[in-house]
């Protein structure tokens, strides 16, 4: 398909159509081809027989950004995060791969029989992506370890050697494709990747950096945060961009896919509403009042880690909270701004 017909079909996949409901990362993956080539990767070997896993989608609630498919007896669990990289995702996981085993078996004889029961065997995978406001927390390479047992309580010295050793690990492979703002921009203006991307030409890597220019082009355009790239000015720009390069063309020319992903990047900006998650908890307990203006505080100290202006600020909360007294927000702003 030459390039100028697929930027038609980008056009005319705009507006957003707000009734989609699936995320872009399942549709990524929701070729049989694309998963083989991914349990290649992965393991380093030639994959042949690829099976879906029926799992329920319960690490990630109903966002369903997670993947589980079988494949030469080896059961595939990746999950993907827009968030900060949580160090409670190994647990997660262990729950998630748990009831993913048993689906893959027969449940009586796995309780009550007597002969041995047999697993494909388990591999778990988190795909991070994301923008990071510091570059310093950026990790110096893209693949490393997570472990369960990292998060276990330390023992006393009685005890010592195999007697602390933990009988239950579970050991999660990050790809982490965050991006600090430099690097979007110098990808989205220039083509130019971060050294550490060089070794993954894949759809890992092509996925992320979808999410990661989407995400700083509406947070450009809507809220003014970032610096615009010379050659886009919109969203839609970004994804003629990402079909110039190469990248999901299949998927990019599609109008419901296009939808599906305007929809996802502009929904779930996680690092946002993980401010507003975290100040909901703190306000549990409290009065209704109480817990709104710390669900509100939360929001406005994620805003200012991403170096959002106070006035951006205040429109994430009044998209968030509409009929918030105008007063108490300016009050909270100037409070986290100013403190």
């Amino acid at each position: 398909m030459r390039n100028d017909e697929a930027h038609v079909k980008v056009q005319e996949a705009l507006p957003v159509n707000a009734k989609a409901k699936d995320t872009f990362f399942k549709t990524v993956y929701a070729a049989e081809e694309r998963r083989r080539k991914l349990a290649s990767f992965l393991l380093g070997v030639e994959a042949e027989k690829i099976t879906t896993a029926d799992v329920r989608p319960v690490l990630f609630g109903n966002k369903e950004n997670d993947l589980a498919f079988t494949c030469d007896d080896v059961f595939y669990l990746m999950a993907e995060s827009q968030a900060s990289l949580s160090p409670n995702v190994p647990y997660r996981m262990l729950e998630y791969i748990t009831a993913g085993l048993r689906s893959t078996v027969d449940s009586e004889k796995l309780l009550y029989g007597g002969g041995r029961v047999y697993f494909p065997v388990p591999k778990l995978y988190l795909l991070q992506t994301g923008l990071e406001p510091e570059a310093k927390k950026l990790p110096k390479q893209v693949q490393y370890d997570i472990r369960l047992s990292d998060s276990y309580k330390k023992h006393d010295r009685k005890f010592e050697g195999s007697a602390a050793e933990p009988d239950l690990e579970a050991v999660i492979h990050v790809y982490d494709f965050r991006m600090d703002m430099d690097e979007i921009l110098e990808y989205i203006g220039r083509d130019a990747l971060p050294a550490r991307f060089n070794p993954y030409d894949n759809d890992m890597r092509d996925y992320a950096l979808t999410a990661n220019g989407i995400t700083y082009m509406q947070r450009t355009v809507k809220y003014g945060m970032y610096k615009m790239p010379p050659n886009v000015s919109s969203v839609a720009d970004y994804l003629k961009l990402l079909i110039e390069r190469n990248i999901f063309v299949d998927l990019l020319t599609n109008k419901e896919v296009c939808d599906m992903t305007m929809v996802q990047f502009s929904r779930d900006d996680m690092l946002i509403y993980q401010g507003r998650e975290e100040g909901r908890e703190e306000g549990r307990e409290e009065g209704r009042e109480e817990g709104l203006r710390i669900g509100i505080r939360g929001i406005v100290r994620m805003c200012v880690k991403f170096k959002y202006a106070p006035d951006a600020a205040r429109n994430v909360i009044f998209e968030e909270y509409p009929d918030v007294d105008g007063r108490m927000v300016d009050d909270i702003i100037s409070e986290v701004y100013n403190g």
